[in-house]
């Protein structure tokens, strides 16, 4: 479970971010993000640190996950943005186009789309939640949502459970755009914790 004492917390965090030995990955949603955990499950824990210049052009945001997770802000402002799916059945009206279109995708470093065909739907947003250091927030794994944030703001997330497979959205009527991790580079690690540092950590 996330202890949620704050100075600790901050501590660890500003550690992991200053360790040269941290290995970081980019994902195309716009943020840097390393795991760590106990032996027996190295990625309980992922820390995410959020920049947008790490977002992919028009990439698709709104997923749901292949594991549960419990939130906690350790700096910045980021809005939970939480969604529900109308999928018609047989004798259903959808009335209008859909909103969205949806597929399942593996994910992780090489993953990608298993199921070619897109299925579609309307998408129905729910009240947005705003989170602010030391907030914590809760989610499981089939919830529908995309992360707004501010740049440089820290989260931390512990994981339960891991499919490995998960749901991505998009705009009807236009082309899923992939939001696929790759190593990040030791500039772009040093950039990003920089500015996260003199905007929050100060």
């Amino acid at each position: 479970m996330i202890n949620s004492d704050m100075p600790f917390i901050r501590a660890l965090v500003r550690n992991v971010m200053d360790n040269a030995d941290t290995e970081w990955t980019v994902q195309g949603f716009g943020f840097l993000r390393t795991y760590f955990g106990p032996p027996e499950n190295r990625k309980q824990f992922r820390l995410n640190l959020w920049d947008s210049t790490y977002t992919v052009p028009n990439v698709s945001t709104i997923h749901d996950h292949p594991w549960s997770f419990t939130s906690l802000i350790v700096a910045g402002e980021l809005v939970n943005q939480r969604y529900t799916i109308w999928v018609p059945t047989q004798g259903d009206l959808l009335v209008g186009d859909p909103s969205h279109s949806y597929t399942t995708i593996r994910t992780g470093v090489g993953g990608g789309i298993e199921k070619s065909e897109p299925l579609h739907c309307k998408l129905l947003r729910q009240r947005a939640e705003l989170y602010m250091p030391g907030n914590l927030y809760s989610q499981k794994a089939h919830e529908i949502h995309e992360t707004k944030f501010k740049d440089g703001s820290v989260t931390l997330n512990e994981r339960v459970g891991d499919t490995e497979r998960a749901r991505v959205f998009w705009p009807y009527g236009t082309p899923w755009v992939d939001a696929m991790p790759r190593p990040a580079t030791a500039v772009e690690v040093d950039r990003a914790v920089q500015a996260s540092v003199e905007r929050w950590f100060q």
